[in-house]
């Protein structure tokens, strides 16, 4: 570095420390010399000790260094500076004239020398090295006025933003209080008011400006409330006390009492105090709240409380009354169920024995008949028939609305039960033209549910379209369901139902115009939508006049049963579907068969209504 240079920095920077360490004074003086163009402080010390003790008070850029001294040498001073953390980070310059070899050498730079200089040596270049590590060190110190001049910045602009922040929490305090649905008021401990916001200038209708200053007894003139507001303002100052840790402390007291508007009329309020020292100072802030219309809904509550005891008594009366009623009624349905239990099972004896005889002469078991004679007992046959229908469909209905029909479960195969039912409805599909199909793809569809109600839905469905499909071809689609179940779908082509009737046909004893349904009990499709609920079904219809219906019946593939199966009583025997798939076949090549089964289980009170219509 120029001398030019070394002025320059001279004039732009406080000096800094250097320290010269040798124990001869001609070699400090010497060094004195070619570095005091660097215009920095330069400290003596003439030996080891010397040293360490002026690096106690001083902060030096760089160290000097001899390496041959008595006492402590160079590189064991070197060693005890760099073992202090204050000085472990001041470089040192070795100087020496004698120890040149390469083991000195290491050991210098192994001790934390930053570098190692021989005698003689060229001043330009010792005061080039010295003004690196001066030059370093004033960058050092510049950072670290920076540091402390943008901590003083960031200090001023925390002040500053704190100073924002509590002007801000004051407008936003004068807000919440200017726009608080409560009137607020503050007075001192002479009771003169210093605060009057929006609220309690509506609630007294009084400005502010005629307030302020006055005693808060001229807010509530009357004797009672102004004693009331002293001792909410005693109980407030109590309650502080208590909490003398804090600088306030809210009351949690309330009273109820009566202020005065600015025209004289007195209205009720609530009001609570709270009270807040801050040093001599006590300041009371009173939140007041009108309660007119409080008092105002709580009477009229009360008068609808009176009201509504009055009418609870007059309903409790009446729910008795109903509950009477209701037992008196169920009584009556019982009655009726019963009745409608023995009637059938009274009645299918003698239909039977009808039906059997009426049968037998048909047969000519008897003897020829003419042609009067057979067109009579054909038409009491029929009559018969009819008949037990009505009979055995009114006694499901009853046992249905008694729940006392239990469901047999056990599995049931898809579409194997529906061809079985194709034979025993083929003579009457015969004896109306049309012709039976079953569609279905794919493998067979198993579910757990009841055969037997399963058959005496389908045997409905199938005599229904048989019946009014106008001779048509029936089609039977069973499809299985993704979760398992099975939809089965009815198909005719016959005069179709009303969109309004479609409701109207699963209702007991509804039986549309003969252009639609001729003949039935009405029972047949309300107890088959029934038996499919019980079964955890669904049974619906799609219809349009003139191009016929659909009727879909939708089962899971697990039916649960209503309730737990009970014992089968010695009046109700159920047959296995084989027998029943028996007395099927039977009937398809013996007509007449069926009416013979009746006859024979009669007294078993089975009830049947395979192929009731509606």
């Amino acid at each position: 570095m120029s001398e030019e240079a070394m002025r320059v920095s001279m004039e732009n920077e406080a000096p800094v420390d250097i320290l010269l360490v040798d124990d001869r004074p001609e070699n400090l003086l010497a060094l004195e010399a070619i570095l005091e163009p660097t215009g920095q402080r330069l400290v003596r010390a003439s030996s080891g000790e010397e040293a360490l003790r002026k690096l106690l008070t001083h902060d030096f850029a760089v160290i000097l260094l001899d390496v041959q001294m008595p006492g402590l040498n160079g590189f064991e001073t070197a060693e005890l500076i760099k073992s202090r953390e204050r000085t472990r980070f001041i470089p040192i310059i070795f100087l020496t004239a004698i120890s040149k070899e390469e083991e000195y050498i290491f050991r210098g730079y192994s001790v934390g020398a930053v570098d190692y200089l021989f005698k003689p040596f060229q001043p330009d270049i010792l005061r080039s090295k010295v003004m690196v590590f001066v030059d370093l060190y004033m960058k050092q110190r510049r950072l670290q006025e920076q540091e402390h001049r943008l901590r003083d910045a960031e200090r001023r602009e925390l002040e500053l933003r704190h100073m924002h922040e509590l002007l801000q929490s004051e407008r936003r305090y004068s807000e919440v209080v200017n726009s608080a649905m409560d009137a607020i008021l503050t007075f001192d401990h002479e009771g003169k008011v210093s605060l009057f916001n929006a609220a309690a200038e509506r609630m007294f209708r009084m400005a502010a400006g005629e307030v302020m200053g006055k005693p808060i007894e001229t807010l509530f003139p009357r004797d009672m409330s102004a004693e009331i507001v002293q001792r909410m303002c005693e109980h407030g100052i109590a309650n502080r006390k208590e909490h003398s840790g804090l600088d306030s402390e809210r009351s949690a007291h309330v009273a109820e009492f009566i202020a005065q508007r600015s025209n004289g009329d007195g209205f009720p309020i609530e009001a609570s105090v709270s009270c807040m020292e801050a040093g001599d100072e006590r300041t009371y802030t009173l939140i007041v709240r009108d309660v007119s219309e409080r008092n105002r809904v709580a009477e009229a509550l009360r008068k609808q409380a009176v009201s509504l005891e009055a009418t609870t008594a007059e309903l409790t009366s009446l729910n008795d009354e109903l509950n009477a009623r209701q037992e008196e009624l169920e009584r009556a349905m019982t009655a009726r169920s019963r009745f409608y239990a023995s009637m059938s099972h009274e009645l299918r004896t003698p239909i039977n024995a009808v039906l059997g005889y009426s049968t037998l002469l048909l047969e000519q078991i008897y003897g020829p008949l003419n042609e009067k004679q057979e067109e009579g007992i054909r038409r009491t046959h029929k009559a018969a028939k009819h008949l037990l229908e009505l009979v055995n469909d009114v006694l499901d209905l009853s046992k249905i609305e008694a729940g006392k029909i239990d469901l047999r479960l056990q599995p049931v195969a898809f579409p194997s039960i529906v061809d079985d039912l194709f034979v025993t409805v083929r003579p009457l599909a015969d004896q109306y033209g049309s012709e039976l199909t079953l569609q279905h793809s794919g493998e067979p569809v198993r579910i757990v549910s009841d055969p037997r109600r399963l058959r005496q839905i389908l045997l409905n469905l199938l005599s229904n379209a048989i019946k009014f499909g106008k001779g048509e071809p029936i089609n039977v689609n069973v499809t299985g369901l993704p979760g398992g179940g099975v939809r089965i779908e009815v198909s005719d082509k016959g005069e179709g139902i009303l969109a309004e009737d479609q409701q109207r046909i699963f209702e007991e004893f509804v039986q549309l115009g003969k252009s639609q349904l001729t003949e039935g009990t009405g029972l047949g499709l309300p107890i088959s939508r029934r038996l499919a609920e019980m079964l955890c079904g669904t049974l619906t219809v799609t219809s349009n006049p003139g191009e016929g219906s659909v009727f879909r019946l939708e089962l899971p593939a697990s039916a649960e049963p209503v309730r737990p199966p009970r014992p089968t009583s010695e009046n109700e025997i159920i047959q296995p579907a084989s027998d029943e798939r028996s007395v099927a076949r039977r009937d398809a090549v013996m007509p007449g068969a069926k009416e013979l089964e009746h006859a024979h289980v009669a007294d078993n009170s089975i009830p049947t209504g395979l192929a009731s219509s509606d």
